[in-house]
């Protein structure tokens, strides 16, 4: 099995040993991704979200294909309802499957959601 692993010159660059994205036939895994290196890094929880989702977006308009899944990974649950309205609007009924977490902290205090993805992408 062979394995393309990209990243993409108009995103920010990963900071550790990853890639934004590694494809195995018709399954592209994106990396988990923060609103680090936008200027969204110390938005609101939506802002945040939708700068992940434009990453997202430019990934998958590189690759084709759709997102089947994500999961997230929120510092506050209690700001997840804004980063749902912000999904609501951007998958506009074309929902993936979704996983939520809270979890402890991110890479900086700023950081309100953490975002990784499964796309299925044509043959």
């Amino acid at each position: 099995m062979e394995f393309e692993r990209r990243n993409y010159a108009a995103l920010p660059q990963p900071s550790g040993a990853f890639h934004h994205s590694v494809r195995s036939g018709t399954t592209l895994y994106i990396a988990g991704s923060t609103a680090g290196g936008t200027s969204a890094a110390t938005g609101d929880i939506a802002a945040q979200t939708e700068a992940i989702l434009d990453k997202f977006e430019h990934i998958l308009k590189e690759n084709g294909g759709t997102l089947a899944n994500v999961t997230s990974f929120v510092t506050d649950l209690r700001e997840a309802p804004a980063a749902g309205e912000v999904r609501m609007k951007r998958f506009a009924g074309a929902f993936p499957a979704s996983t939520q977490v809270q979890v402890a902290a991110l890479g900086t205090p700023d950081l309100k959601i953490e975002i990784d993805a499964i796309a299925i992408l044509p043959d």
